[in-house]
């Protein structure tokens, strides 16, 4: 099974190798290749003389600048039926799209944006099994949660949301893919995290090589680790008995309520006994679990994203698995990817061969961007993203620094989002800037949880959710200080505009803000956690965990 799905894998893992010596030429083929897709469209006969492009120039030339909003009309478009609006290929899907803070966006999926995914996924995929033969030892867990809502058709009949991640893979690789995937993909047709959790958690103790974990963001794996403490005796028992019992709660205590496909799925999972696992789970918990690894000894790679705000949360992660390798994983978008993580690299390498990026100077917003050939070590740049989808330069709102290069290609660190951007009253109080407050105010053993939001009031006014045991009074007077730094913070206050940051103290963080981002439409894998969210809601959410 491996070897067929290195087979699989192998060209283009060369090809990607080989453009990187050559990124120019790469990127000019991904440019020519997202021309022809959208040439003929409602798109492109805005665009003066657009079936004359050829160059990255005069694209840029030719093609403004489009963000989620300029393009919100077209989408609709698609949504009701209209064909031929931002592709000439018809949409197969849309997924949705959004920041923490932000509403869902549609995400047009063509079978031209699935190939460019592909020439980023298959690559990644070839080198964890070509450079880490431990994972090649036994089966891996991908991390799946539940949509989170039903799948819908709008009213033109596309599908709203994928069945699961190995979609994303080419069709005749998404079999060999189930068959070294320890955990299938059905199980996000669970009606909420909880149940969804526990079934992933059954099919991973039932499996004693597992080889590698990977999931997007670190806390997730925490969280799934802290409920096998919490359902621990619950999963043993089913499967020394041959029963499976999801909880049918959720984590607030809520009904998760019933969907036939799951029920379906739990029922067609009853039966099966494992008692020499059962006794291993059981031997941990009356350890106290110190270490997920007694589970999982083979236990060879944690892939997770590392960089920006994720990166509070790795250590955490990691005490659960000790001396068990890391690898940060590449910049992935429900728009499109734009880097692949390489052992070799310092960061993940540009997608050269997926998609066409452009780099804007966020100093110097005017300014022509740079193609990936023109950038230096060191530069900071905001992305532009254009795709067979349909997305042309378009503003992704993530921020990049360059931190080396593979042959020519350059190697970028995700740094944060751009726009993240809270203005209650004209503060323009940015996550960059929350962050490096917060980095600052908490030390280097930041507490389990920690995030700024607003929360409107006569004035409105920033709170400080905390989970810790120190004096979080003192800790929000610091937070307070150093955000009056600032020019428009500071104004805002001298004004009455805006109230001073208050602390709320809170117990499960990390687990309630998950559960409020899910309601609020996240899927659970897809959560990040931030140091500035800029919805309001969270006193009335976190309740009895205030101070």
């Amino acid at each position: 099974m491996l070897s067929a799905t290195m087979a699989a894998l192998t060209p283009s893992a060369l090809r990607f190798r080989h453009a990187l010596r050559e990124p120019e030429d790469a990127q000019a083929e991904c440019l020519m290749r997202i021309l022809r897709a959208v040439e003929g469209t409602a798109q492109a006969e805005r665009v003066q003389h657009f079936d004359r492009i050829r160059t990255a120039w005069e694209f840029q030339d030719a093609v403004p600048i489009t963000t989620p909003d300029s393009v919100a009309e077209d989408v609709d478009r698609i949504a009701r039926g209209d064909a031929r609006v931002l592709t000439r290929e018809p949409v197969l899907r849309f997924e949705l799209s959004g920041g923490s803070s932000g509403a869902s966006k549609r995400v047009p999926v063509t079978q031209g944006l699935l190939r460019e995914f592909q020439r980023a996924l298959a690559p990644m995929l070839h080198e964890v099994f070509l450079r880490r033969p431990a994972v090649r030892e036994g089966p891996s867990y991908w991390s799946i949660s539940p949509l989170g809502r039903r799948q819908h058709r709008t009213a033109g009949g596309i599908p709203v949301g994928s069945a699961e991640d190995s979609a994303w893979f080419p069709r005749p690789l998404q079999p060999l893919l189930s068959r070294v995937f320890t955990v299938p993909g059905s199980v996000g047709k669970a009606p909420h995290v909880e149940p969804c959790r526990y079934v992933t958690l059954w099919f991973l103790v039932r499996c004693s090589n597992l080889s590698l974990i990977s999931v997007w963001n670190p806390s997730f794996l925490t969280l799934l680790v802290d409920a096998l403490e919490r359902h621990g005796e619950r999963l043993a028992e089913d499967l020394e008995r041959g029963t499976l019992r999801p909880p049918e709660h959720d984590a607030e205590g809520e009904p998760v309520g019933h969907d036939p496909a799951w029920t379906a799925l739990v029922q067609g999972l009853q039966g099966v006994r494992d008692i020499p696992r059962a006794q291993v789970l059981r031997a941990a918990l009356r350890d106290g679990l110190p270490s997920a690894r007694t589970l999982w000894p083979g236990l060879a790679l944690l892939s997770m994203w590392t960089d920006a705000q994720a990166g509070h949360a790795v250590a955490g992660a990691c005490r659960r698995f000790p001396g068990v390798e890391v690898q940060g994983k590449g910049l992935l978008a429900t728009e499109g990817v734009l880097t692949v993580p390489l052992f070799e690299a310092p960061v993940p390498v540009l997608a050269v061969r997926s998609h066409f990026i452009e780099f804007m100077d966020p100093e110097r917003p005017d300014a022509r961007p740079l193609l990936a050939h023109e950038l230096t070590a060191g530069g900071t740049y905001a992305v532009l993203l254009s795709t067979s989808g349909g997305l042309l330069r378009y503003r992704l709102g993530d921020l990049i620094r360059v931190e080396g290069f593979v042959h020519a290609t350059p190697c970028l660190r995700f740094l944060g989002r751009a726009d993240a951007v809270s203005d209650l009253v004209g503060e323009k109080l940015s996550a960059a800037r929350v962050g490096t407050v917060l980095d600052a105010a908490l030390g280097p053993t930041r507490p389990a949880f920690a995030m700024l939001a607003p929360e409107w009031g006569t004035p409105p006014a920033y709170r400080l959710f905390l989970e810790t045991d120190e004096a979080v009074d003192v800790i929000a007077a610091n937070v307070e200080r150093a955000l009056c730094e600032g020019h428009h913070y500071r104004y805002a206050r001298e004004l009455g505009q805006l109230g001073p940051v208050r602390a709320v103290r809170v117990t499960q963080g990390a687990r309630r803000y998950e559960a409020r981002c899910i309601q609020l439409g996240q899927r659970a894998g897809d959560i990040k956690p931030v140091d500035l969210h800029r919805q309001a809601g969270w006193v009335e959410w976190f309740g009895r965990g205030t101070s």
